[in-house]
């Protein structure tokens, strides 16, 4: 995997005002440790918040992915309280052996260098748009092993509280049809062309959509 240069590799907080439906509702963080260690390896821990709801239906979703040096995850946890819906699990990942055990003790095979959700998203803000519209990767969750697209569906210009950007839109796609939150529904992401930061997203969640534009962006 040929990465860039990009803000991530340094510690990182991106944080998002979230409208759920027509509602607003809350926050969406994106955080970065930037270089860490994992089992004395150098790696980095990716963390992805959302909190807030509306009346009689609240969301606390938390997902947490832990990447070697060329983003191959290695752990990745996924903590979901959505309304009524609740739940709790992790994955490690053998990136070596080409296997992954589940928190319920299920070992399963799976392709070297497969994706998780979480760093499926990082992966996705270093790919070269301008040289190719289509990336493909091996991805794995949830006992499910494909071949995610990583492609351009388009170009806008964006404006939130922190200025305006020219982004890329992108999409990944799955034959399984769901998201990094396990909602059924596409997944757009608009990355700005020069510093490669997500200013806006769009996904369905397990119940409706949510969308989320950039508020703050803390780099050090």
């Amino acid at each position: 995997m040929n990465l860039i240069v990009i803000a991530f590799f340094r510690p990182e907080t991106l944080v998002f005002d979230t409208k759920f439906g027509p509602f607003k509702t809350g926050k969406l963080y994106m955080i970065s440790s930037g270089r860490t260690t994992w089992k004395g390896k150098p790696a980095y821990k990716f963390i992805l918040i959302a909190v807030g709801g509306v009346p009689f239906f609240r969301i606390n979703d938390t997902l947490l992915s832990i990447v070697d040096e060329n983003l191959r995850p290695r752990l990745y946890k996924k903590i979901q309280n959505e309304g009524k819906y609740h739940y709790w699990g992790w994955i490690s990942y053998d990136q070596n052996n080409g296997t992954a055990l589940y928190h319920y003790g299920k070992r399963v095979k799976i392709p070297k260098g497969s994706l998780d959700p979480l760093s499926l998203v990082y992966v996705a803000r270093t790919l070269n748009y301008d040289d190719r519209k289509v990336f493909r990767f091996p991805y794995h969750v949830d006992e499910i092993t494909e071949t995610v697209k990583i492609k351009v569906i388009g170009e806008e210009r964006v404006k939130t509280p922190t200025g305006e950007y020219d982004c890329w839109i992108v999409m990944p796609e799955l034959k399984s049809g769901k998201n990094i939150f396990g909602g059924k529904g596409g997944m757009k992401v608009w990355i700005d062309k020069k510093t490669r930061v997500p200013v806006k997203v769009r996904v369905k969640m397990i119940f409706g959509s949510a969308e989320g534009i950039l508020i703050k962006h803390i780099s050090r």
